[in-house]
């Protein structure tokens, strides 16, 4: 269960998917009048417990979900009570019943749980950086609109998101990644290009992700910026982790994404 999960999480103040959601919730609005269609199926790729469907579906924050996995909201309760207790939320809760959300991670115990909750659509543990997709983790990553992440890349790399691409041809998904910025996007983005697509950054914005877990851990980071040329004044050095922002497109469509969004 995430009770775990949730409790590392929230000690480090975890929050690129509340963060991150505007930015998602206007690319999903652009992708649904791009195309005049209401349903839009969504590849979040690292997605763990499923909190970006949470954020997306059900219009939550972190501090909502949060609450709902505290040492007082969960004492005793064994995994089939939680899960019982979290379907009948997730039922209560969803207000966009024509987003779809499916997961690929690592993790199966989370992939498991996010889809037995009912929170992802459908979802698969699976390692597409060493090797092909199955027919089985295939079925599951087609036919997508739109493929996420907050904070995967630099974990997994431009051979996921190259697999991802050719499940899906000749569906072309549009694509929004916020990667941090110890990790150049450069070698995923190459990948996209090879395929035609467009990407650009979201240009004078940052996201917080979470805090560092030790000095130690944010020294670490600090010196890969520093060797990557990059400057961590009021950002990295305040003690949080920073992402920034790609937006990915086929270039074939001509539509600007990032309008309106230097507000968000």
């Amino acid at each position: 269960d995430p009770i775990l999960y949730y409790s590392t999480l929230r000690r480090l103040e975890y929050i690129i998917p509340e963060t991150a959601k505007p930015v998602f919730q206007h690319v999903i609005d652009a992708y649904r009048q791009a195309y005049d269609k209401d349903k839009v199926r969504i590849v979040d790729v690292g997605c763990s417990y499923g909190i970006n469907a949470a954020m997306l579906k059900g219009d939550l924050e972190m501090a909502q979900l949060y609450s709902l996995y505290a040492p007082e909201a969960t004492a005793n309760a064994k995994r089939d009570q939680l899960l019982v207790r979290d379907q009948t939320i997730v039922e209560d809760i969803v207000k966009d019943a024509e987003l779809e959300v499916v997961g690929l991670d690592a993790s199966t115990n989370a992939i498991r749980y996010a889809v037995e909750a009912n929170l992802l659509d459908d979802g698969v543990a699976a390692d597409l950086e060493s090797g092909r997709p199955s027919p089985e983790v295939a079925a599951v990553l087609d036919d997508a609109d739109l493929v996420i992440s907050t904070g995967c890349i630099g974990y997994v790399g431009g051979s996921t998101f190259k697999n991802i691409l050719e499940v899906n041809a000749p569906n072309r998904p549009w694509m929004v990644h916020f990667v941090l910025r110890m990790f150049p996007f450069a070698p995923v983005e190459d990948v996209l290009q090879s395929y035609g697509y467009l990407t650009s950054k979201l240009e004078e914005q940052t996201f917080l992700q979470r805090r560092f877990a030790s000095e130690e851990e944010q020294e670490h980071v600090l010196e890969r910026l520093s060797a990557l040329g990059l400057d961590a004044h009021g950002l990295e050095s305040e003690g949080w982790y920073h992402a920034e922002a790609f937006i990915s497109r086929p270039a074939e469509e001509n539509i600007v994404l990032e309008e309106g969004l230097t507000s968000a």
